[in-house]
């Protein structure tokens, strides 16, 4: 999660009671991510044949949205974490692509090594620092990036490792797209140009002799 460099980050996310199907074009929509349950931004894309789902969530009210999907749709996880894959169990779905890692969780589903495209929806393997095995999912001008492009939590502290944050950069940067969208923000559409500038502001903070770099500024902790 990041805001502006020089300001904490403050929990704006929706609660379960107020959060609706947000439209951001002819095709692709989104449920926004909650606090209670705490739960991911679910995106809805659809294909010609097909609806894709980024992310099942975790609660009642994302299992309903992707339960009242009509047709056949494919289902494409970030990562494992619960709040991203917790429904699966819950949702009826055609196709599951996951990463190596996320598959040790779901037990299921094909899995995506590198970049593979369905028509012009492309899902890829993302570097991050916040989960091993993250995937990104890109249609037209919008990368949906789940979770990927956040830090680690290392007791107390929120960390980026230098490497890392480095490749994911170079990631960003090679992207496609005009946007990106950030899980748990406020703003979840965000310019992918003015985030790769908070990420090169955070990789400017490293340190020589230290393979982490601290941004718990970013976090009211």
């Amino acid at each position: 999660m990041l805001k502006k460099i020089t300001k904490p980050m403050t929990n704006t996310m929706s609660t379960a009671e107020s959060s609706q199907i947000v439209t951001l074009t002819d095709r692709i929509s989104y449920l926004p991510a909650t606090f209670k349950p705490f739960c991911c931004d679910v995106v809805f894309i659809r294909g010609n044949d097909c609806t894709w789902v980024f992310d099942v969530g975790m609660g009642e009210k994302a299992a309903e949205a992707v339960n009242s999907v009509q047709g056949k749709k494919n289902i494409v996880l970030s990562h494992f974490h619960p709040d991203h894959i917790a429904n699966l169990p819950h949702v009826s779905y055609e196709n599951l692509y996951v990463s190596g890692y996320t598959k040790k969780y779901t037990f299921s589903g094909t899995v995506i090594s590198k970049p593979t495209d369905f028509d012009d929806i492309q899902i890829v393997p993302m570097p991050s620092c916040h989960a091993k095995g993250c995937l990104a999912m890109i249609c037209g001008d919008y990368a949906f990036l789940g979770d990927g492009a956040f830090c680690k939590y290392k007791g107390e502290h929120h960390l980026y490792n230098q490497q890392v944050l480095k490749t994911m950069i170079e990631f960003l940067e090679a992207l496609p797209c005009k946007y990106v969208a950030l899980d748990h923000e406020e703003n979840f559409i965000q310019h992918r140009r003015s985030v790769i500038l908070i990420y090169k502001d955070i990789y400017s903070r490293r340190k020589p002799d230290e393979p982490f770099i601290n941004v718990d500024d970013f976090f009211n902790t």
